[in-house]
């Protein structure tokens, strides 16, 4: 039994009760997908049509129900930073901290997963430990209806916890051995015991360094390591101890990747281009104190600290190979000592024997203490003359690790204070699956340090797979933009030690943090040309990003546009409704004869009808509502007739594919009738 069309409205909805899952009380178990998919759906006639010869059919009128979608490509990126503000007086050279690239991933999001996604990017980012996986991102709603998202970032205050007991996990740093003897870890790290195992030596054989691979220290307040140093001793045979050497500083998340000592000028756990000085140490260290106690007797043994930087000559300009381990005077200065500390003040009852490394905000300073009484040797407070103050943290130096180095003895750590608690908190890198003698080949993974991820993409792991490689702002092709050791605030040291100049320190604030502020670059910051083209220059050109989380008049959104809480935690509210992709939306059936043309594609179609961008009443999202006011009949090409027992309809994008941003109930209404 057929019904015959001669003109006839034909109503079609992409639900269909034949094909729902419903539990005893009529809800619905799964959700719409196949031939219910609300923009690609069947429906099937049981009673079959039977259209007369030379018809047409239009669109009456469409209902559907659209999301609110983004579609990301590739380029739409943002940068977090957290550090000075730039303002309209300073340059990233004028500062010590850089920014960091957030990339989201190719793709089609709704909000929800839109907001997941940002929070995603910035908490896998490699950061410092002080601000490391603290975001939250959260769809914005008022009275369910939605404004935007809500952007938090917080950085740890004096949420420190003493690890020292824990500390066990170590590498060795094995660059003397390079080109000579075999590798050796001439030492265990066992709950903050680090003692030499091995023959007894000097602190230059470099056969006993080892760094402490657990917990990072990091920018803050109360960050500090306290080693006890009177295990480093030995007997004198008659019945008394002396000193032995030592070498106890910090050193950032390096790695021996290699055991060609000519790529680069590297060595052992060194950073690129650093130049080894066998006669002070044959390791590298971001900040060291090294006690030479030589025979043991009171009138030698002299301490002396370094740090790991480079000079620049009288007029600024960085001096070409000068990336080594520079002494930093505590004596003489204004508020300093007026002589160095020797064997006869180091270790011996009621003399000096703990050494403490503690942080001030972007500061590192260092003390001796016996019983009681803490002897300053470095502290800005003291004297900050750049030649008697250690250069301050960067990005690259805000995740700092315990190295040690001894020529016989122990030494402990009494107290080490981190924002870690468990290991994986702040990974460090690691080289698995390398040929053991060589270093060759192998997987290198990155971890969680913003330098680690920086030397993922050097010539220090240039024959190496990588894993956990995040996007790199620094990157530039081949090169590296602006990077910390070499144009950052203070990180050269005068060549000419009789400089007056002084370095200069961002502390901490009421709460504990450093006193930086947390910035989200959203869009280019270039300024125009008639002014310094650095100043107040993230170097942000790939940001494109403001439109899209509602700051759409926005390039740099620092802490006056959103919310501070006790100092250290910043809260953003979109500012305007964000902007979201609107599909190009077309009513295609793909099962008839009708035929129109697509030029977008160069070929014939089945689309039928656009459908409006908005409704009459301005509606771009949630359920909408179309009357087709002027209907345009398309010729179904038949001129016999036919029997019509489905429909399948489709609604597409100008190049033919199927939407992506519909969800619930589509029904479309077509009308046929006869030429």
């Amino acid at each position: 039994m057929y019904e015959i069309i001669k003109m006839s409205l034909i109503f079609t909805s992409n639900t269909q009760d034949d094909y729902k899952d419903l539990d005893s009380t009529g809800r619905q178990l799964n959700s719409r997908i196949g031939i219910e998919n609300p923009a690609d759906y069947h429906n099937h006639l049981t009673s079959p049509l039977e259209v007369k010869p030379n018809s047409e059919i239009a669109v009456q009128s469409v209902k559907i129900s659209r999301n609110q979608i983004y579609e990301i490509t590739d380029s739409t990126q943002m940068l977090y930073y957290h550090g000075e503000d730039l303002g309209t007086t300073k340059k990233l050279e004028d500062t010590t901290s850089r920014p960091t690239l957030i990339s989201l991933p190719r793709g089609t999001y709704d909000r929800g997963e839109f907001a997941t996604e940002i929070e995603s990017q910035l908490n896998s980012a490699c950061l410092p430990p002080a601000v490391f996986q603290n975001f939250k991102v959260n769809v914005s709603l008022v009275d369910n209806d939605f404004k935007g998202f809500q952007i938090n970032a917080s950085q740890h205050g004096t949420a420190f916890t003493d690890k020292n007991a824990s500390l066990s996990t170590s590498i060795s740093d094995i660059s003397a051995s390079i080109g000579s003897t075999p590798p050796s870890d001439n030492f265990t790290l066992s709950a903050g015991t680090f003692t030499r195992t091995g023959a007894t030596g000097t602190i230059l054989d470099g056969l006993c360094c080892g760094i402490g691979t657990d917990f990072p220290l990091a920018i803050g307040e109360n960050a500090c390591m306290t080693v006890e140093l009177r295990g480093a001793s030995y007997s004198d045979g008659e019945g008394g101890f002396l000193n032995s050497s030592w070498a106890i500083g910090l050193t950032r998340p390096t790695l021996q990747t290699s055991t060609d000592s000519s790529r680069g000028k590297n060595h052992g756990n060194a950073p690129l281009n650093f130049i080894k000085q066998n006669s002070i140490s044959p390791h590298y260290y971001d900040y060291v104190a090294i006690f030479d106690a030589e025979d043991g007797s009171s009138a030698s043994g002299i301490l002396k600290l370094y740090q790991g930087c480079q000079e620049r000559d009288g007029e600024g300009a960085l001096i070409p190979n000068s990336f080594k381990l520079h002494e930093i005077d505590y004596t003489g200065g204004a508020g300093q000592l007026a002589k160095s500390i020797s064997n006869a003040s180091i270790n011996a009852s009621g003399e000096y024997h703990q050494l403490r490394w503690s942080f001030n905000g972007d500061e590192v300073k260092l003390s001796l203490l016996k019983g009681g009484t803490e002897l300053m040797l470095i502290d800005s407070q003291q004297n900050a003359s750049t030649v008697r103050v250690f250069k301050p943290m960067t990005d690259f130096t805000s995740a700092l690790y315990p190295k040690i180095c001894l020529s016989q003895g122990s030494v402990e750590i009494t107290h080490y204070d981190t924002y870690s608690v468990a290991t994986t908190d702040y990974v460090y890198p690691s080289l698995t699956g390398a040929d053991s003698t060589t270093l060759d080949g192998g997987t290198y993974n990155v971890g969680s340090s913003p330098y680690a991820n920086y030397v993922s993409r050097t010539s220090l792991v240039k024959d190496k797979n990588v894993s956990g490689q995040q996007p790199s702002w620094a990157q530039r092709g081949l090169a590296f933009i602006f990077p910390p050791d070499s144009t950052c605030r203070d990180q050269l040291i005068p060549f000419d030690r009789a400089s007056q100049e002084l370095s200069t320190f961002v502390g901490v604030n009421a709460s504990g943090g450093v006193a930086y502020k947390h910035t989200l670059i959203l869009e280019d910051t270039t300024p125009p040309e008639h002014r310094d083209q650095e100043i107040g220059n993230y170097f942000s050109s790939m940001c494109d990003i403001s439109r899209y989380i509602g700051f759409p008049d926005i390039s740099v959104l620092d802490q006056s546009y959103g919310t501070v809480t006790h100092h250290n935690m910043i809260t953003w509210e979109s500012t305007d409704v964000p902007e979201f992709r609107v599909n190009s939306a077309f009513v295609r059936i793909s099962n008839l004869n009708h035929r129109t043309y697509n030029s977008c594609k160069n070929s014939v179609s089945k689309m039928m009808y656009m459908i409006p961008r908005f409704t009459n009443d301005g509606k771009q999202f949630g359920d909408l509502f179309f009357e087709v006011s002027e209907k345009t009949y398309i010729d179904l090409n038949n001129t016999d007739s036919f029997n019509l027992n489905q429909l399948q309809i489709q609604i597409v994008d100008k190049n033919e594919r199927v939407v992506d941003d519909l969800h619930g109930d589509t029904i479309i209404v077509f009308h046929i009738k006869q030429k």
